[in-house]
Parts: C-alpha cells; sequence; structure tokens
C-alpha cells in the first residue's frame, strides 16, 4: 500500500492509460479522496482538449508567404561557361602536344588492352550518366512535391 500522494505524473498515467498503471497505484487512488478528486480533474483537463476544436486559419497563409518572397533572379553561369571553355581549350592543346605519343602508345598497345580499356570508359560513362538521370528525376519529384505542399 502506498502512503504518500502521487507525483502528478503517476496521476496522468492512471487518467491516460489505466492499462499501464500498477495495481498499487490503481488501489492508491481508489482509497484517497486527494489522488481521486486530482485524477478526475486531469480527466476533465484530458477530454476538454481533445474536445477541442481544431483551429483553422480563414486565410490561404501559402499564398501570403509566396506573395512576399522575391522573384528569383536568373544570373548567367558564367563560371560554368568560363570552366568549360578552358578545359575544351586544355584538351585539345595536350591532344595536339602529345599527339605523336598518343599515336605511338596506341599503336603499340594490344587488342586487349585497348578493348579493356574503352569498355571500362563506356561502363564509368553508362553508371555516371545513369546517376545523373536518378537525381535530376529526384529533383523534379522534389519540384513537383513542394508546388503541391499546402499548410
Amino acid at each position: 500500500m502506498i502512503t504518500a500522494h502521487l507525483t502528478d505524473a503517476e496521476i496522468q498515467l492512471y487518467v491516460a492509460e489505466p492499462e499501464m498503471t500498477s495495481d498499487q497505484l490503481k488501489i492508491h487512488i481508489q482509497d484517497c479522496a486527494n489522488c481521486q478528486t486530482r485524477a478526475v480533474n486531469y480527466q476533465l483537463l484530458f477530454n476538454g482538449i481533445q474536445d477541442q476544436a481544431k483551429p483553422r486559419f480563414d486565410f490561404d497563409l501559402t499564398s501570403l508567404v509566396l506573395e512576399q518572397l522575391p522573384e528569383p533572379k536568373r544570373a548567367f553561369p558564367w563560371a560554368a561557361v568560363l570552366v568549360s571553355v578552358f578545359s575544351i581549350i586544355l584538351i585539345a592543346l595536350l591532344a595536339v602536344f602529345f599527339w605523336s605519343y598518343m599515336e605511338a602508345v596506341i599503336t603499340g598497345a594490344s587488342t586487349v588492352l585497348i578493348a579493356i580499356t574503352v569498355t571500362a570508359a563506356v561502363v564509368i560513362l553508362i553508371f555516371q550518366a545513369l546517376e545523373m538521370v536518378k537525381n535530376h528525376q529526384k529533383q523534379i519529384h522534389t519540384l513537383l512535391n513542394a508546388k503541391t505542399l499546402q499548410l
């Protein structure tokens, strides 16, 4: 038998989930008028909270927020263009400068080695392309879900 009064947490557990409460706590609440009163008060409080109407906005919050957002500015991707041009020029210069060495390597290499190298390069390109498509689909899916999101 419990002689001290129950804590608020124990009474809340008794009210919210009576099946989780120990038999000693149930017996104490049945015998103690103070704890019974507190349990009834918590029951009324819990019922009042459950009976409250869910709050609703009487306006469209999404449109109000979207009106406040600035229009996105599309900047020209100068960095990407410069890197691409620099890369193409570098590759072209290296190909011109080392053409005689590349020709000697290609003619001196065995057919099997060239086939393995080409196969590896193609497989790597395929995996990169698949990864790029997957990322693109994920981004499109995210954008479509963001547009249909309602608050």
